[in-house]
């Protein structure tokens, strides 16, 4: 279908106000543009409270807990915020938590996994399976039932999700009973068709990604391993049930819908969910995109279903 009107809008007012893409940019000056997604998101549903903490690990991790209204213990989604491994973290997806707490009714930790370039792969996927575990461990604290544990993310945070859920299964961790990979990024090579077609034009560009993996793979020949791109598993089977979210004018949409198609095939319980229209990223711009509150409904809604007591 034809590009929704409201995106469209959108990135006329991006070219208009000279925004740049991401593979032009610095890597300082990317981070400060992803700050911008903040104006996009509106005002938020309210939750109960919200409040900081620090998971142990290398450094110290710095995630945070959304407690939506309600009485523990609740189920819980660790969401992997996305920003190609190098940009975004807690503020950038503050709102956005906020709303997916308030809307499933699931304390969402999210976590501020260290980034790329300075910490390269594997170090992001380290924190995202730390923090799996914390977050397990600490279940009675937190208020979370520790039977009732999913995995969310976005982008590349979605990678980190779809990998976490991969470790977990091969390192026999706590079990974990859904995850929902928004527009993930799943293949390093980003060879499949609709890094073609939807190269350019559509806010983020297949270079910007090019980009981002390559400051996150840091020059490693880590391409192919399953943990860097999870579509290159050799096995896919024993994975929670699944919600995969693509947007139709997304350079990454078709690996997406490829790791669907895998998931699926190995026999794991999956949703496929492309948002015609729609761009990368759409989960960020629920000020100025209604199809993000479908989104997050969606999301939610997968949620409750599968992360029922």
């Amino acid at each position: 279908m034809p590009l929704d009107a409201e995106a469209a809008r959108l990135l006329a007012a991006r070219t208009t106000y000279g925004v740049r893409p991401v593979a032009e940019m610095t890597v300082p000056e990317a981070r400060t543009a992803t700050r911008s997604y903040i104006g996009l998101q509106g005002d938020a549903l309210p939750v109960e409270r919200v409040h900081d903490v620090v998971i142990p690990g290398r450094s110290g991790i710095r995630a945070r807990v959304y407690v939506p209204r309600g009485e523990p213990p609740f189920a819980c989604l660790v969401h992997f915020h996305g920003g190609g491994w190098v940009t975004g973290g807690l503020d950038t997806h503050d709102r956005p938590s906020r709303d997916l707490a308030a809307r499933s009714g699931c304390i969402v930790v999210t976590v501020d996994y260290r980034k790329a370039p300075e910490h390269p792969f594997p170090a992001a996927v380290d924190d995202a399976w730390t923090a799996v575990t914390w977050v397990h461990e600490q279940a009675d604290r937190l208020g979370v039932a520790p039977d009732r544990i999913g995995v969310s993310g976005d982008s590349a945070g979605g990678n980190l999700a779809a990998v976490v859920c991969l470790r977990n299964r091969d390192e026999q961790g706590p079990a974990l009973r859904f995850q929902a990979l928004l527009y993930p990024l799943t293949d390093a090579r980003c060879e499949s068709p609709s890094y073609q077609s939807n190269a350019v034009g559509y806010g983020i560009q297949a270079d910007d990604l090019r980009r981002y993996w390559g400051l996150y793979l840091g020059g490693r020949a880590d391409a192919d391993h399953p943990y860097a791109s999870p579509l290159r598993a050799s096995d896919l089977s024993g994975l929670p049930p699944a919600l995969v979210v693509t947007a139709e004018y997304d350079p990454a949409r078709d690996d997406g819908e490829r790791y669907a198609a895998r998931l699926a095939n190995a026999g794991v319980s999956v949703t496929l969910s492309r948002y015609e229209g729609m761009i990368h990223a759409f989960y960020l711009m629920g000020g100025v995109l209604s199809r993000t509150r479908d989104l997050v409904d969606e999301i939610a809604r997968e949620a409750r279903t599968h992360l029922a007591p």
